[in-house]
């Protein structure tokens, strides 16, 4: 479905909630003018065209400082955003997956020093893919096992499924591995989708590694492999284990894998935008919105008949969950106060500084997408390392993640501040408004 420009200028994208708390000048170092900013920054994120609606939440030590909603959450069907608005967060799910398997790890349930064959022994017969360009992949016997740690910090040597040449790349297309976005990804090798996350785990370990354990920072399903590892340590489904253990303790009452019948009229629509934007290298661009074309949106998941609203083929760690932006800063604050949420510890704090620094070497990061925008990963998170050699204005001893379909987060343990900007828009030019949003706070502090 086209969305023309004129129906996102029609639609009423002032604030249609807009709470900026009274606190004190400066309070964790915020402006009353940062707010006013950030405020024109989200509205013009929906004015221009390039998100048909969003959500922002900035707080300072856990209290609401900023929270806004913008614009529309259902074009077709005129609902306006709202605070409360369900996004499917994607990859943000990982940093919670990443969490209960280190809360798994404390109670001695688990080593991320283990073997993942310890635990999902289609992982002992693992190769590495030797570099070559002939297909079916040529390989050569692992070094070392992959282990817990290397999932957690995307060094398995997973990936993604794509449409890149290398012959990796194409057993994931023939064998249907699922990036866990929506509908089942039909294998072209002519055998049965994927049904069950055990499936998804074994599909993945018969495939060549693209490096030697440990030795490369490659994004990918490393995220729904911990999610498997969950089951098996736990005896539950991810979702229980993750409902029990983690959503319930933190009062993240609309944070699920398949949202209930009466949440389903708060699911925003999903739309695919192509990028207009210029594409930097690295994580972040840098680019002045105000010279960018409107986007053009395309639905891509209705709420009405949403997948997400119907149990999945598997639960995935790595990007499967549904979250609002007030829901996802229980999390945050579990991070911000290191492992402690109103009163009650979860984790503990040298578990959160394990997940919040860098875990990666030189080596490691080399001519990565982190390595170009001054970052490292952590355990689930990344990290801000080198903010001089980011085009975005970063927390030293900040770290954040994002969403496939343009949600972002961030953490600044040093300010104490915790900010959540959602849309739903897959594609696009929402990440340029990520940028100046952290340019706004951290560019030219004194």
């Amino acid at each position: 479905m086209k969305l023309l420009r004129r129906t996102l200028l029609l639609a009423p994208v002032l604030a249609l909630a807009c709470l900026m708390a009274q606190a004190a000048d400066r309070e964790c170092g915020l402006r009353p003018a940062d707010g006013e900013r950030l405020r024109n920054l989200a509205q013009s994120l929906v004015s221009r065209g390039h998100a048909p609606g969003a959500v922002i939440d900035v707080r300072c030590d856990g209290r609401p400082w900023l929270q806004g909603a913008f614009g529309l959450s259902d074009v077709s069907r005129s609902r306006p955003m709202q605070l409360d608005s369900l996004f499917r967060i994607y990859s943000m799910t990982k940093p919670l997956t990443s969490m209960l398997v280190m809360m798994l790890a404390e109670e001695g349930r688990l080593s991320i020093d283990d073997p993942v064959a310890r635990y999902l022994p289609e992982f002992s017969k693992t190769a590495v893919h030797n570099g070559s360009t002939t297909f079916p992949p040529e390989t050569v016997p692992p070094q070392r096992p992959v282990t817990v740690r290397d999932l957690l910090r995307h060094t398995a040597g997973l990936t993604y499924v794509s449409a890149l040449p290398d012959p990796v790349s194409r057993m994931y297309v023939q064998r249907g591995i699922d990036h866990g976005a929506g509908n089942k990804i039909v294998p072209t090798d002519g055998s049965p989708a994927i049904e069950s996350l055990a499936d998804l785990t074994q599909r993945i370990a018969a495939i060549p590694m693209l490096a030697q354990p440990g030795m490369r920072y490659s994004y990918g399903n490393a995220t729904d492999v911990l999610g498997r590892v969950v089951e098996v340590v736990t005896g539950k489904s991810l979702r229980d284990a993750m409902a029990e253990r983690l959503l319930k303790p933190l009062a993240m009452r609309d944070t699920s894998f398949q949202p209930a019948p009466e949440q389903l009229n708060r699911l925003t629509a999903a739309y695919m935008a192509p990028a207009k934007a210029p594409q930097g290298p690295g994580i972040f661009s840098r680019v002045d919105m105000q010279t960018v074309a409107a986007s053009t949106f395309n639905l891509v998941d209705d709420p009405a008949n949403s997948v997400f609203a119907a149990r999945r083929v598997a639960d995935f760690g790595g990007a499967g969950l549904v979250s609002t932006a007030a829901d996802y800063q229980r999390f945050l604050l579990l991070m911000l106060q290191r492992g402690e949420v109103d009163g009650v510890r979860i984790v503990r704090r040298d578990t959160v500084a394990a997940m919040t620094h860098n875990q990666l070497d030189a080596l490691a990061l080399r001519d990565t997408n982190l390595e170009r925008s001054g970052m490292g990963f952590g355990l689930g998170f990344a990290t801000f390392q080198s903010p001089e050699r980011s085009p975005a204005a970063l927390p030293l001893d900040g770290y954040f993640w994002a969403g496939a379909a343009s949600t972002y987060f961030w953490v600044d343990p040093g300010r104490g501040i915790t900010g959540v900007l959602m849309t739903q828009v897959l594609g696009g030019d929402v990440r340029p408004y990520f940028v100046e949003l952290l340019d706004t706070l951290y560019k030219h502090q004194p």
